[in-house]
């Protein structure tokens, strides 16, 4: 009997690091939760490989080398991460020496991923489906093949490869690092160590960029039980590649000024990272100093934005911060890139969420969506 495999990765929210973890050793925070894709393999008898998307309506067929790893098929652009995870997983599974034959791959996102507006539009949430499709689907192919997914981060390291292949951009990978190792704090590798991987790679180049050391700094780091975590989405979307070239530009244009200005952000950063770190030991006191950084941490980061010409916090969400702060959140910020696509909070305790959630609730176009935090393939407990 073919012995079926399924593995599961979270989607993410980055609270701290945003823009600025593009610098290295720059750190971030963010918070694995327990919203998730699920990719599920099963061997076939021959070469033929099948993959799967229903929730997207599409599907593609195609063969794998059985000596090299490498799929041969066509797919449209919806599928590009899904065959570009498996395939550079079986390349890698083929350079340890394992055996290759075809498999069938079928993926499926929790609801919390996506969502319906009024006028049917399906809109992304922002919680990192590409990263937990590229995790997921890397960890089950390797499975299949007998590979240990957690040999040298070989998970982590292919799936940051996979991405960037799929994307045609290196870009920090903290949402790779978060699909892999849950909650964490996290400072980015070098990007030329991805770059310098030749567009025509063979599988032992593959297998010798695994093995090798990269400059990541990973610790994990879950949240302390006195802090509640609320999120709503805008039914907008940043397009996070246009805002990191608007900064990029910025950057270029006036790099003293921006250099200074992300130096700044980080100190913030570090600050709220560490009084965070004693929050979690019981040192209560030090919630107000975390609170302290991380807005002066979203103050800089708005200033980021304005000094690159690009919404990272327009005024009327800045609006929407300090009124959510009145109705129930501790902190609040827009996470990740900014922009008008989500916005998450900190509460203290259950009466504060729940009136955040009623706030929220009432606001035009906002959209609440439940999640906890997750815990390497778990819920948090209450």
């Amino acid at each position: 009997m073919l012995k079926t495999i399924t593995r599961r990765a979270p989607g993410k929210i980055l609270w701290l690091g945003g823009y600025s973890v593009l610098e290295r050793p720059n750190i971030s925070y963010v918070t694995a939760v327990n919203a998730y894709v699920t990719a599920t393999v099963t061997p076939k008898t021959d070469q033929s490989v099948i993959l799967n998307a229903p929730q997207l309506g599409l599907s593609a067929k195609g063969t794998v080398d059985k000596l090299t790893g490498v799929i041969d098929m066509q797919v449209p652009k919806e599928l590009l991460l899904l065959k570009t995870a498996a395939e550079v997983a079986s390349r890698y599974s083929s350079s340890k020496g394992a055996a290759i034959g075809g498999f069938s791959i079928t993926t499926n996102n929790d609801k919390q991923f996506a969502y319906a507006i009024s006028d049917g539009k399906v809109v992304k949430s922002g919680l990192g489906t590409s990263a937990a499709v590229t995790v997921a689907a890397v960890d089950s192919i390797l499975n299949l093949f007998g590979e240990n997914p957690n040999e040298n981060d070989s998970l982590h390291k292919l799936s940051q490869i996979s991405h960037s292949i799929a994307t045609g951009k290196v870009g920090s990978g903290f949402d790779i690092a978060a699909a892999t190792h849950g909650s964490i704090t996290y400072a980015r590798y070098s990007p030329e160590i991805i770059k310098g991987l030749s567009l025509e790679y063979g599988s032992n180049e593959l297998k010798d960029l695994v093995s090798k050391k990269w400059d990541y700094s990973i610790e994990k780091l879950g949240l302390p039980d006195s802090l509640r975590m609320s999120f709503a989405n805008f039914g907008e979307s940043m397009i996070t590649t246009k805002a990191i070239g608007s900064v990029s530009e910025f950057k270029i244009k006036d790099p003293d000024t921006y250099l200074d200005l992300v130096n700044e952000i980080n100190h913030e950063n570090v600050a709220a990272i560490n009084a965070l770190k004693k929050v979690i030991k019981s040192d209560y006191d030090s919630l107000e100093i975390f609170r302290a950084a991380f807005e002066r941490g979203r103050y800089l980061t708005k200033k980021l934005g304005m000094l690159s010409r690009v919404g990272i916090e327009p005024d009327d969400c800045t609006d929407l911060i300090e009124k959510s702060m009145k109705n129930g959140a501790y902190v609040a910020k827009l996470p990740g890139a900014g922009g008008k696509d989500a916005i998450a909070a900190f509460s203290l305790d259950a009466r504060s969420q729940n009136n955040l959630i009623e706030f929220w609730k009432s606001q035009k176009n906002l959209n609440a969506i439940e999640i906890k935090e997750a815990i390497f393939g778990t819920l948090k407990s209450e």
